[in-house]
């Protein structure tokens, strides 16, 4: 019985250590930072090149962390998990898309009702980061990662701070540097992670 449980606990740390390496974090920081800029500079185009950019991470990390911590085939059970995992995202993602799209349709059409449009009006932006700040919360259940509870506290934080100066044209300054601090975290740990996981010169020849 207790092998049984110490194994479950080394699957789910080293399940673990693949959210360790700072990629994650790095594409949340990008992400959150262009939303800050765009809305300080007011260049919409920012915040699609900080999307675009934000993308490099996720893409080199298989050729960054694999070679250093390598491939382990989980049990049935971690694979079950984590398809769940996969699914309960996919499904967090497509509720919020869809919520989205709604408010965009009943905007665009004028449809939206008069309360609804003035509540929107006054506190979107705190809206739309306990929305982001939820989703943030849910990945960091399902990932076990404990870092991702504090990003999603900084999230919410940082647009709460943003409706309150929205009327004084500085939303974008508590978005910008939270998206910082995220990010220079997230470089802090992929530094850590290089130093700790060096690659052999087997694996780079």
């Amino acid at each position: 019985m207790n092998t049984n449980l110490e194994l479950k606990e080394l699957e789910r740390k080293i399940f673990t250590s693949y959210f360790n390496d700072g990629m994650w974090d790095l594409y949340g920081g990008i992400v959150l930072l262009g939303f800050g800029l765009t809305m300080l500079t007011n260049l919409d185009y920012l915040i699609v090149a900080f999307i675009a950019l934000a993308m490099v991470p996720l893409i080199i990390r298989n050729r960054v962390v694999i070679p250093r911590l390598g491939v382990v085939k989980f049990s049935p059970e971690r694979q079950a998990k984590t398809r769940k995992s996969k699914l309960a995202a996919m499904i967090a993602l497509t509720f919020t898309a869809l919520l989205g799209m709604v408010f965009f349709i009943l905007y665009s059409a004028n449809a939206m009702p008069y309360w609804l449009e003035n509540w929107m009006h006054d506190h979107f932006l705190t809206f739309f980061g306990g929305m982001v700040a939820v989703l943030v919360l849910a990945a960091a259940f399902l990932v076990s990662v404990k870092r991702f509870y504090l990003y999603a506290i900084a999230v919410f934080i940082a647009f709460f701070l943003a409706s309150t100066l929205r009327s004084q044209d500085m939303e974008g300054i508590p978005i910008t540097v939270a998206g910082g601090l995220i990010l220079s975290w997230g470089i802090f740990i992929l530094v850590r992670f290089l130093r700790n996981h060096p690659q052999s010169q087997e694996e780079i020849t």
